[in-house]
């Protein structure tokens, strides 16, 4: 079931980039919803879940979970990637509806049905930088009622070493390889016990962003 809530993320983000999804500018989300609740399994679709977790009692948890359950992201962006086959619903239970990640997300499904663009290999691999991660409030717009814990801005760096980009079959040489300082914006939602992508941006070239 769907649950509708409004909610105001205070949260900063920067310029992003996704790979296979192109650059854009990010615009503040005011409404997003949050997604059907999550489980520990796999749906008979195959899009994977992530398991339940309650909200965090302080900062550092709050940093914590946020960073598992974006690692976890993390492997099925590559999966994502990796088939041609699967839609944006495929990750439905990691981004949070109607937000700008969604938006990429859908736009990274039409460019890699467009130009033959898959993966293969080993997943991304990220390591958070907890030192640079920190939290922001969430208020919901309906009751006014403040999250102090509802959002993480997570710091770290994703490294693609391993990864094969392909075009049409063919390894995709222009895409640098190497570990790239990365910004996510992560929003806990009460109702689905989970964390959830709101944002992904690139930090490569931006002054304070991690060491890679």
């Amino acid at each position: 079931m769907r649950i509708q809530r409004s909610i105001g993320v205070a949260v900063s983000v920067v310029g992003a980039a996704l790979i296979l999804a192109g650059c854009t500018t990010p615009e503040p989300q005011k409404t997003p919803k949050p997604t059907p609740s999550a489980t520990a399994t796999v749906e008979p679709t195959g899009a994977p879940t992530q398991a339940p977790v309650s909200g965090p009692k302080d900062e550092a948890q709050a940093v914590s979970d946020a960073n598992k359950v974006y690692a976890e992201y993390k492997q099925a962006w590559f999966r994502f990637l990796a088939d041609p086959a699967l839609g944006p619903d495929y990750l439905e239970h990691f981004v949070w509806p109607d937000s700008r990640m969604a938006t990429l997300v859908q736009d990274t499904y039409t460019g890699k049905a467009e130009n033959q663009a898959s993966v293969e290999g080993e997943p991304f691999v990220w390591q958070a930088n907890e030192a640079l991660s920190y939290v922001a409030p969430v208020t919901n717009n309906s009751t006014g009622e403040v999250d102090p814990l509802g959002a993480v801005n997570l710091f770290g760096c994703s490294d693609n070493t391993g990864v094969t980009f392909l075009l049409g079959g063919v390894e995709n040489a222009n895409i640098p390889k190497g570990s790239f300082p990365y910004q996510a914006v992560m929003i806990y939602s009460a109702e689905d016990e989970g964390w959830f992508v709101q944002d992904e941006m690139s930090l490569t070239g931006k002054e304070g962003a991690p060491l890679c």
